[in-house]
């Protein structure tokens, strides 16, 4: 993989996010009951679609560092950058559609949850901490 997906897979996000952002408009003012019944978490989805904002924004802004501070990433971190910006929110899009679907005793169901968090967090976790280093081995 290549810097360069970084911002086609930030476009996807906000397309995603977008689309909720117009669901959200449909299901509050002009009440559309089908998308009512469809996301009985409408919070839920209203977290979904700020939690996409900010995948997007974040997978450009890494980018644009990435690309102009010219550090090379293994696949390894730009995997886990698309992956968790993907995954992370789509917990919320869950629940959004399964409002209680965080309250399961359902163990699997939870590990699911609780791994949502993993790519995310190496991924820009991982990134941040080679821009740190990238720093103190040649300030900008």
């Amino acid at each position: 993989m290549t810097l360069s997906l970084l911002p086609v897979i930030a476009a996807v996000c906000i397309l995603i996010s977008l689309t909720e952002a117009w669901l959200l408009s449909l299901m509050r003012y002009l009440k559309v009951a089908f998308l009512k019944r469809l996301f009985p978490g409408y919070h839920y989805l209203v977290r979904s679609h700020i939690d996409y904002l900010l995948m997007g924004m974040l997978l450009f802004l890494f980018y644009l560092v990435l690309d102009r501070l010219q550090i090379q990433l293994a696949s390894f971190w730009l995997w886990m950058m698309v992956v968790g910006a993907i995954y992370n929110p789509l917990g919320f899009l869950v629940q959004a559609i399964k409002p209680d679907a965080a309250d399961s005793d359902n163990p699997l169901m939870k590990a699911a949850i609780m791994l949502a968090f993993l790519p995310a967090t190496l991924g820009f976790g991982g990134s941040a901490v080679f821009i740190i280093k990238a720093y103190i081995q040649n300030p900008f």
